[in-house]
């Protein structure tokens, strides 16, 4: 498929993903990780170029993206500009490369060739004694990238539901509750059940733990990326849940 342009429909800043709205053919749904590092967030209204990439289910992402008028930057999108980059944790450099057409295409065939032998695993394993969360430490770790408005950390913890939200249906679909952590610091798991089992159910007052992405937002932030990765491009995540680990 050739570059294609569009303008920036929906974009959900706390979250960190969106949709572009194209001349003809369906919206496709495009991650913040796919501008690569820009020096400021998108914007809805702005101007997309753009490779579209079917995957297995016929939907559209995003990938090769660059926002017109504005230049690649060492400042990844979304942060402060008080922070300095040593307090932040550095992508890895094959994250901010931008794959020529041809090898974009190819990495999409061999995730959906991945994707489609892990669905042939067992979608929950018990957990096991020596993968327990160390909780606490991890809830200091959440409490300072929380007061520090940072994000991108790879976060282990756990605590307790709170609320359960309705599922999200735009693009991928996400199951979404609220956790109270040790501290007190509620944040909103976004969990991807496209890509890994729902917590089926879950109730208000359940302990769950986690292995995920820490995004920071002022209500206290979110967790994704608490599933496997078929791409094998980011740590692999999971929630686990009266025994059961989803991942």
């Amino acid at each position: 498929m050739q570059q294609q342009t569009g303008t920036l429909a929906v974009w959900k800043a706390d979250r960190g993903y969106g949709f572009i709205k194209r001349h003809d053919g369906p919206d496709v749904f495009v991650h913040i990780r796919d501008f690569g590092r820009i020096p400021r967030q998108p914007r809805e209204g702005d101007i997309i170029h753009f490779q579209p990439l079917p995957d297995k289910q016929g939907r559209f992402r995003a990938a090769d993206v660059r926002i017109e008028g504005l230049n690649a930057s060492a400042s990844p999108a979304g942060k402060s500009a008080r922070f300095s980059p040593s307090k932040h944790r550095r992508k890895p450099a094959h994250q901010s490369r931008r794959l020529p057409i041809k090898w974009g295409l190819a990495a999409a065939i061999i995730a959906g060739l991945l994707s489609t032998a892990y669905q042939s695993l067992p979608n929950t394993v018990p957990a096991t004694a020596t993968e327990n969360v160390q909780s606490t430490g991890n809830d200091s770790v959440i409490q300072r990238a929380y007061r520090q408005q940072q994000s991108d950390l790879q976060v282990r913890g756990s605590g307790i539901v709170s609320n359960i939200l309705p599922d999200d249906r735009q693009g991928s679909q996400h199951q979404r509750f609220i956790l109270r952590l040790p501290s007190n610091i509620t944040v909103l798991v976004a969990h991807n059940i496209d890509l890994a089992p729902r917590i089926n159910g879950l109730q208000v007052g359940d302990t769950v733990a986690f292995n995920g992405e820490y995004e920071w937002n002022k209500k206290g932030g979110v967790i994704h990326w608490t599933h496997h990765d078929p791409s094998g491009r980011h740590t692999d995540g999971w929630l686990e849940h009266r025994g059961q680990r989803y991942r």
